[in-house]
């Protein structure tokens, strides 16, 4: 089992949900929590089977002789999804009953990963089954990761020349160290100063709600968890660990999943709002839950357009986005393609991922107006970035449903331009065929989407090799129809000969349809 799909496909559909939000990115974790709100709003989720098969013994190649043995499926994973996972968890722990997470953790101790990070967010787990709280429990693999850090922090501190320099550069390990004396053997790891800064403006800013404010700490350490790791990673490794090391990152390669994590971890570090961004946070919010008739278009939503990617992707985290209500969602894009200057590109697929990516993928039964309106009006301003941050990871997702695919061909048929019709055609060209990827290849087909000599050669091939798997399927059959009607210029007479062979094939009732249509192209 070396393909991520086909170990998705070991999970129920909620889960597969579930975890391919955990391979967008880091914060994978924060978006996963969110959709498993929004699940749980509406059907019960079944964590005994869901551990289960986290559980359930795999063949695993281990060491420099790539000796075979039996490990949990969790390691499977590669290792961004598997720290994004146990943050999941460690964020949804009042919602899986705790005899499943022991279980996994007994499991995971049994079988311990060399990575630090996965050993610290195991005894998070652990530490919440046993009291619920957010501090880290001391081990000796813990024991190793605070000795590593320890001696980075002296030899920062040692090549120091002022002491206030030392101070604001490493407070938080100051503080640590004054503490220690009365803590004995147990560790509690303060968090980074520019995350202590960040959790203070939102309190200052009264933005969370006591309740709010508990869940908003718990998605900070997930995040601060991927934070730090760069700091263990080139620290006093023996061979073992490197040459383990190696292996990750080669799982990582294959299954392309690497390079859209050192992008994310650039993105994200150091990240640190200006200062009279976090000023404005509070009217923000204001600016977003009001009614149209009470605030239109403020100047001070040009602060979008000041924050560069990375800033605005913590912004939207700050003004809580995703869980906006729907019946909100219409009045807060209306005002965001209002303002007196565009988007960039990269801000504009910012904003469409916060507020619609997440509840897209949530989604169990058709759209609401709101939602449908509102994506909409983003979609006719913004369509290339509502391409890229909506419809491409709706198409890439394992779990795609009639609902999203409803919501794909409506923004086809009323959004989009015919350059941005192409750009969806190829994405439909690269992934694996399914009914519901069919029919947004008719609909894109129906609309006659502009095609290169080269892209329809592509496309023709694909609809050849696929002839065999959708041979009694209507959708596809319908597709065939739509290319021998809508392209019989393109045709050449290779091009028919392979449609001749795709006819051969079917047996649905367009069988007729579709050889008379091939009859009429004269080559």
């Amino acid at each position: 089992m070396n393909n991520f799909k086909e170990i998705m496909e070991q999970f129920q559909k909620p889960f597969q949900i579930l975890l391919y939000a955990l391979t967008l990115s880091t914060s994978g974790a924060t978006s996963a929590f969110h959709i498993l709100q929004r699940i749980q709003s509406k059907q019960s989720l079944h964590w005994r089977s869901f551990t289960e098969t986290l559980c359930q013994l795999e063949p695993f190649l281990e060491g420099n002789e790539q000796k075979l043995s039996l490990k949990p499926l969790f390691y499977l994973f590669p290792v961004m999804v598997r720290r994004n996972l146990l943050s999941f968890l460690h964020l949804a722990c009042s919602h899986v009953p705790k005899d499943c997470l022991h279980q996994l953790i007994s499991q995971l101790r049994e079988n311990l990963d060399t990575d630090l990070w996965i050993q610290k967010l195991i005894d998070t787990l652990e530490q919440d089954l046993e009291s619920g709280s957010c501090y880290l429990k001391s081990n000796s693999p813990s024991n190793k990761f605070q000795d590593q850090l320890t001696n980075i922090c002296q030899k920062l501190n040692g090549n120091s020349e002022y002491s206030s320099d030392v101070e604001k550069r490493l407070g938080w390990y100051c503080n640590q160290q004054n503490d220690k004396s009365s803590e004995g053997a147990e560790v509690s790891l303060t968090l980074p100063q520019n995350c202590k800064k960040r959790k203070n403006a939102v309190k200052d800013a009264s933005l969370l709600k006591n309740d709010e404010q508990n869940r908003a700490k718990r998605i900070k350490l997930a995040e601060d968890v991927v934070c730090l790791e760069p700091i263990i990673v080139h620290e006093n490794q023996d061979a073992t660990a490197n040459l383990e090391n190696v292996k990750l990152i080669h799982m990582q390669n294959k299954m392309g999943i690497v390079e859209e994590e050192q992008k994310v971890l650039k993105a994200e570090k150091n990240v640190e709002l200006p200062e009279h961004v976090k000023a404005s946070i509070s009217t923000l919010r204001d600016i977003f839950e009001a009614d149209a008739d009470k605030l239109e278009t403020p100047e001070e939503l040009n602060i979008l357009n000041e924050c560069d990617p990375c800033q605005l992707e913590k912004l939207c985290l700050l003004l809580q986005l995703p869980e906006l209500s729907e019946h909100q969602l219409p009045l807060a894009c209306n005002k965001i393609i209002s303002l007196s200057s565009d988007l960039s590109c990269s801000n504009a697929i910012v904003l469409a991922q916060n507020l619609f990516l997440t509840r897209v993928l949530s989604l169990t039964e058709p759209a609401s107006r709101f939602l449908t309106a509102a994506i909409t009006l983003f979609c006719k301003k913004y369509p290339r970035p509502t391409c890229s941050a909506l419809v491409g990871p709706l198409l890439q997702s394992p779990d795609i449903g009639n609902v999203q695919v409803e919501l794909i061909c409506r923004i086809t048929e009323d959004c989009l331009e015919p350059d941005h019709l192409a750009m969806i055609f190829r994405h439909v060209l690269t992934i694996r065929w399914s009914e519901e990827i069919l029919s947004v290849a008719h609909i894109l087909l129906e609309r006659k989407v502009e095609l290169t000599s080269e892209l329809f050669e592509l496309f023709i091939q694909k609809l050849s090799q696929q002839a065999g798997r959708f041979n009694n399927s209507v959708k596809y059959a319908k597709m065939v129809l739509a290319t021998l009607t809508k392209y019989p210029t393109y045709i050449t007479r290779v091009h028919k000969k392979s449609l001749s062979h795709v006819l051969t094939l079917q047996t649905t009732f367009l069988k007729k349809s579709i050889q008379a249509a091939l009859k009429h192209i004269n080559i």
